[in-house]
């Protein structure tokens, strides 16, 4: 019965996962916004301070028994890395993670344009706004860029 529920909740953090990725270019345009509010929420949960999903917790707690479990392989914290490890593909957890980020950002943004499209709003209307945005993402660069070269 374990195992059952074990490969249920993998199959359920899968299907979340793909919808993550690919749920910005596939879903229908009425449910972009439950999708725009759902997926930073959903990232947010899997970048605190454990850096593992609450599916991945559960999981390992109902594998080991225990409520803080010691797990055998650090890779059951990375469920998608120890995915794509069992396909035969080894990729390093930062370069890993780094990799989901940039996919998950790309299909928010893009059901992102796709409710801009629909709803005929522009995303710049004037050019007050235009530098605004640019002084926002120049001093975000600028602030990044220094804690990435540590």
């Amino acid at each position: 019965m374990r195992d059952l529920i074990i490969h249920t909740l993998e199959m359920f953090h899968l299907i979340i996962a793909v919808f993550l990725i690919i749920g910005g270019y596939v879903i229908p345009n009425k449910y972009i916004p439950i999708y725009l509010l759902c997926a930073p929420f959903l990232v947010i949960d899997w970048n605190d301070t454990d850096g593992s999903c609450w599916i991945t917790q559960l999981r390992n707690m109902i594998k080991y028994k225990s409520i803080h479990p010691e797990v055998e392989n650090e890779l059951e914290n990375n469920f998608l890395n120890s995915l794509v490890r069992t396909l035969g593909i080894t990729i390093p957890n930062k370069t890993f993670t780094f990799i989901l980020y940039i996919l998950i950002f790309t299909s928010w943004f893009y059901a992102y344009l796709r409710l801009m499209k629909q709803y005929h709003i522009k995303l710049i209307p004037n050019k007050r706004t235009h530098y605004i945005v640019c002084c926002m993402i120049l001093s975000w660069i600028i602030v990044t860029i220094p804690s990435l070269m540590k």
